[in-house]
């Protein structure tokens, strides 16, 4: 009994940190990235691209010293729903 406790405990936490548990809402994205949307395509942009990818590129650019930086600031959440946004393409 106690194994199948343990089983269904760490099956539970691997969905919990699965990508679909952790994934933006691209309709939330799409009206958090107004800023982005002055210079960026989505369909052109990130065209193919997953939003863990371009999730990615969004963190990296706010670390760096970019022109981004200063006019942005951005929840870890608002971050994943702007990537879902640009992911879906539209």
């Amino acid at each position: 009994m106690k194994t199948k406790w343990v089983a269904m405990m760490l099956a539970t936490g691997a969905l919990a940190f699965s990508g679909a548990a952790l994934a933006g809402d691209a309709a939330a994205g799409a009206k958090k990235a107004d800023a982005c949307l002055d210079c960026h395509e989505p369909a052109e942009d990130f065209a193919g691209q997953k939003a863990a990818d371009i999730e990615g590129k969004i963190k990296a650019m706010l670390a760096a010293n970019s022109k981004h930086k200063p006019k942005l600031t951005l929840a870890d959440a608002d971050i994943a729903d702007i990537a879902a946004f640009f992911a879906s393409g539209k």
